[in-house]
């Protein structure tokens, strides 16, 4: 049997219905787009051959939900090694609204960044994407030739070389190009991304990944598979693979969230983070009193605004999601503005090193002192702030009285 389809769905009247297909082998492929170099061989998807400079990618031909969440599994394999460092470059599950013949380029481009220098041709690389990318080779910026990255472009083509990925794993405890075949299961609880492998039980890394802002639009995207090789060379092959988008059934999420008007931010990101974290503060005054203000997650009371005489405060299109708790790989350490619904002083660790532990973890307080109405996340204080991911962006009113 080729392929099940289970059940299919859309954004309808602003309810997202899950969507969920299967394929058990590839004995047929008719609802997939294959692209350049990927073909259908016997039962498997093959995306690359063993060959110098090649790039192959496939897409299920229908847009599936994503932004509100997704779970898939795949099994791949990795064979025919040959050229400097015993085979490359690896191969990537990739989620992108750029289009159903989206593909990027060659070597270390895995399919679907921009061109490798040197490599022949000249490809931009695939925009609005989110990437999970199974490394095989070490380029002189890799830490090895085995490892997981999570690599992601908006709207517009990121030019600079080497590529750029948010997240990258430790090297991995199974060889990924040994020759046998791999399971990788990818769940996205937004924010949350985990990247599972084989039999693990843990995660080989989890990410926080803002999809929506990512792919934009209705929040639905193309989901597939792109592979690449260049100098090295291996056979990247896709064996089965399951795909189930919209919000996972089995996830049970406090997380509170408001979907952010911008895509990505109109200033500069800090770097190795997965959430676009500002390196400061950005109070911008729209007239008399008020401003518009975009708050880093890791600064602890990182913004403020001039209040010389203490005057009431309003606060209103607030959006924005942030990570303050790396500690939780659940929904519970990200949130939107609200918090998570915890109340730390209600907890029975309690909540006094919070800098507001009658409020909301994660959410966003005020205060007001020296002059000035200052913000922040609702984090433990001290160091806990510094490797918070992500930003709030908010408008601010004070009333003079």
């Amino acid at each position: 049997m080729a392929r099940a389809l289970l059940s299919s769905g859309l954004f309808f009247l602003g309810v997202t219905v899950a969507s969920e297909f299967e394929f058990v082998d590839f004995a047929v492929t008719k609802d997939l787009v294959l692209v350049r170099d990927a073909y259908r061989g016997n039962k498997t998807l093959r995306l690359t051959d063993a060959g110098r400079f090649q790039a192959g990618a496939a897409w299920f031909r229908v847009k599936q939900p994503v932004a509100p969440g997704f779970e898939t599994t795949f099994t791949f394999r990795l064979t025919g090694q040959g050229g400097l460092g015993g085979g490359a470059d690896g191969l990537a599950f990739v989620v992108q609204n750029q289009g159903p013949k989206a593909i990027g380029g060659y070597g270390a481009s895995a399919g679907f960044m921009r061109n490798d220098i040197g490599a022949p041709a000249d490809s931009p690389g695939i925009v609005s994407r989110l990437a999970v990318f199974f490394d095989t080779f070490a380029n002189g910026w890799d830490a090895s030739d085995n490892y997981i990255a999570v690599c992601s472009n908006g709207p517009v083509a990121d030019k600079r070389w080497p590529p750029r990925c948010q997240s990258h794993s430790q090297a991995l405890p199974v060889r990924l190009k040994d020759g046998r075949p791999h399971v990788a299961r990818i769940t996205y609880d937004p924010p949350r991304l985990s990247i599972y492998l084989d039999a693990l039980a843990e995660p080989v890394r989890v990410a926080a990944v803002d999809l929506a802002g990512i792919v934009g639009g209705d929040g639905t995207a193309w989901v597939g598979f792109t592979a690449a090789t260049g100098g090295s060379w291996e056979n990247h092959d896709i064996l089965n693979w399951k795909f189930r988008g919209g919000p996972r059934p089995d996830t049970a999420s406090t997380m509170s969230t408001v979907d952010s008007t911008i895509s990505f931010a109109p200033f500069p990101c800090l770097p190795n983070r997965s959430l676009c974290t500002p390196e400061q503060a950005v109070v911008q005054e729209k007239g008399p009193g008020l401003y518009h203000v975009y708050l880093p997650a890791n600064l602890e009371w990182g913004a403020n605004v001039p209040n010389p005489n203490t005057d009431p405060v309003r606060v209103w299109n607030v959006t924005g999601t942030v990570c303050w708790d790396p500690r939780l790989r659940n929904a519970s350490g990200c949130n939107g503005p609200a918090g998570n619904g915890i109340i730390p002083g209600q907890d029975p660790e309690g909540g006094a090193d919070f800098v507001a532990p009658q409020k909301p973890a994660g959410s966003l307080v005020a205060r007001t002192l020296n002059g000035h109405t200052w913000f922040t996340v609702n984090d433990r204080m001290g160091a806990g702030f510094k490797d918070n991911e992500g930003f709030f962006e908010f408008d601010v009113a004070v009333a003079r009285r």
